[in-house]
């Protein structure tokens, strides 16, 4: 399995790293492209619509590359802190420039996605409220309907909440599940 997995952290060695890293790590004939967002030129979207009149995005930054790595990947893994009520900057980028991969639609739908089916996303959404899936449980709805409508068919968004950088987050319970539930997502 192609696997991208996407680390939107300004810490590349912190939590939402080390998360990443322990999901995508114990898979066999797994092909993973590992990258820290933060350390990409990732510029903002422009609204230009460029990509709705062709088949690409105008801006030539790393984005090009990453288009390149999510159509041929069967599996895209997203990790972010949760920044003053929200993903970081980086990754708010990074989601907004994935808009090209929506082509216009003459159907009942606006846009229509140019990904192939049947590719999974897991969005990680790391903070330090212990509460987090009850406070920021509509960031897991918004990463759920954007990755949807993007076109991937299989989506699974996670928030681990109590994280800091005196925490081990590996051995909070809530990452133990999620990581196992993902092994299970990534096996399927």
């Amino acid at each position: 399995m192609r696997i991208v997995a996407l680390n939107g952290s300004p810490r590349p060695e912190g939590n939402t790293a080390q998360v990443l890293r322990e999901m995508t790590k114990e898979h066999a004939d797994v092909d993973l492209d590992y990258y820290d967002l933060g350390r990409l030129n990732i510029k903002d979207c422009q609204g230009c619509y460029h990509c709705k009149r062709h088949e690409n995005c105008v801006i030539q930054d790393d984005m090009q590359m990453l288009y390149r790595k999510i159509k041929e990947a069967q599996a895209l893994v997203l990790g972010s802190p949760i920044y003053f009520g929200a993903e970081t900057a980086p990754t708010k980028a990074f989601l907004d420039r994935m808009y090209a991969f929506l082509a216009p639609s003459e159907g009942p739908r606006k846009y229509v996605s140019r990904l192939k089916e049947k590719k999974k996303a897991i969005i990680v959404l790391t903070c330090g409220n212990v509460k987090g899936n009850e406070v920021y449980a509509h960031l897991k709805d918004r990463m759920y309907s954007a990755y949807g409508n993007l076109g991937f068919s299989d989506v699974h968004p996670y928030i681990i909440g109590g994280t800091s950088p005196a925490v081990n987050i590996l051995e909070l319970t809530d990452a133990q599940d999620m990581l196992r539930e993902c092994r299970e997502v990534l096996e399927e």
